[in-house]
């Protein structure tokens, strides 16, 4: 991008940016923030009162309705699975996870919508990230020095009470709190707020012992950590004390689990990675899930009946999880449903790459916001290889907030115009702004 492209871009983004810098506390944006902080604290018990409230707010709201790519593949994988109710032995279970995922796809069309600007954003992220904190991180650390631990591992209340669950969900946590600390001024509050969050999220992870998790968690600092040194390389001294200080409270046991990862190598071993023999019998449930994907690749078992199926293809295991995310969709939905859910996640991601690529040298800030919460996706993606993730409301509402992330820099950075400033005259904003319904502040 020239110096002239660059000046053109700002000129042009001056006038729109002045409608979005304010707060703009619309009805749907309140709503959304009351529903998320009721189901990340499991407070108040009305998240389905308040998701309610928000989508009739949208449709009194004065912006035009948007629904993303990937939302219409999240509901072509809705509707899949709704086909294969008609299929299903298990109709009752099935029925119940096309409602479930009805659901999350209403809270992915009032995310994008109430998530329009950059303040709407930090709000957000904010929000989340200290109610996560107050809530399920603090309950999970406390449990864990007063000894309440499932097999030494800690675990949180209510949807966090599984280690990996809590892992994964933390996993997605640790993007906005690392997006907020890139993403902010150098001397704004809000950026050692987002640096504050990291220690006691990175804790969490590692006092789970979640395999899976840690090498996601690998996957996320060691290739941002160089591409940040590349970049800003002062960064990276703040970044490594703090996730040093988070690995010094790693307990033992997650080194032990580690370290079994060396018997994977092998059919003959794998059963030797941990004491408990979980691994073990990972090993035996894919292998039923393998079966079950065989018998039933169009349509799959039905949405949410992998747990009886199993009992049924192996009842020497019982009711038993997949603890992969994918073989649960392929099992579940069939092959063709697995397609969907790749797809609603790599149409997140590329919308992400072109803004990156559309800003690459305008907007540094904002670019390294936005790929710390790319890094987020990817960690809990490859954390899904180790448990099933596709049913919980969190990755969802993730994908939300990248998308309206990657949304609201791409605005910043719309094509260039064929017209250039002549040599000393500053260029003049061609792009009107529409007002924002709600009350700023």
């Amino acid at each position: 991008m020239t110096d002239a492209d660059a000046l053109l871009v700002t000129g042009e983004s001056a006038l729109r940016e002045r409608g979005q810098a304010r707060v703009t506390w619309t009805p749907t944006f309140i709503a959304y923030l009351g529903y998320l902080f009721i189901i990340v604290t499991y407070k108040f018990g009305v998240a389905t009162v308040m998701m309610v409230v928000a989508l009739a707010s949208l449709f009194l709201d004065s912006d035009r309705v948007r629904i993303p790519k990937f939302l219409w593949w999240l509901a072509a994988w809705v509707v899949w699975a709704a086909i294969g109710f008609v299929t299903t032995r298990y109709p009752d279970v099935v029925w119940e996870g096309v409602i479930q995922h009805c659901k999350i796809l209403v809270v992915g069309v009032v995310a994008v919508n109430a998530l329009r600007t950059k303040t709407q954003i930090r709000y957000f992220m904010l929000v989340v990230l200290v109610s996560f904190l107050l809530f399920p991180v603090r309950a999970t650390v406390v449990s864990y020095l007063q000894g309440h631990r499932i097999m030494g591992r800690a675990a949180g209340p209510f949807i966090y009470e599984n280690p990996n669950d809590l892992a994964a969900i933390t996993i997605l946590m640790l993007a906005p709190a690392l997006a907020l600390w890139a993403g902010e001024p150098r001397r704004s509050p809000v950026r050692w707020i987002g640096l504050a969050c990291v220690v006691p999220l990175v804790v969490t992870i590692l006092l789970t012992q979640s395999r899976g998790a840690f090498l996601a968690l690998v996957a996320i600092v060691v290739p941002s950590g160089i591409a940040l040194a590349r970049r800003r390389l002062r960064l990276v001294v703040a970044f490594a004390a703090v996730i040093g200080v988070a690995l010094s409270q790693a307990p033992a046991g997650l080194w032990q689990r580690l370290a079994g990862l060396r018997k994977a190598t092998s059919i003959e071993t794998i059963g030797e990675m941990d004491p408990e023999g979980s691994a073990r019998e990972r090993f035996a449930v894919l292998q039923t899930a393998v079966r079950i994907v065989v018998d039933h690749p169009l349509l799959g078992i039905g949405l949410g009946a992998y747990d009886r199926a199993n009992a049924q293809y192996s009842p020497s295991l019982g009711d038993r999880d997949t603890h992969n995310t994918y073989m649960n969709i392929a099992a579940e939905t069939g092959l063709p449903g697995l397609v969907f859910f790749l797809a609603l996640v790599t149409t997140a991601l590329r919308t992400a790459r072109d803004a990156l690529r559309r800003a690459k040298g305008a907007w540094p800030e904002e670019v390294e916001a936005l790929r710390w919460l790319q890094y987020g996706l990817v960690g809990y993606l490859i954390a899904g290889v180790f448990g099933s993730f596709s049913s919980l409301a969190f990755p969802y509402v993730f994908l939300a907030l990248l998308w309206s992330a990657s949304e609201v820099l791409r605005a910043r950075c719309p094509p260039t115009s064929s017209r250039r400033p002549a040599p000393g005259q500053l260029p003049v904003a061609t792009i009107p702004v529409r007002p924002h319904r709600g009350w700023s502040v």
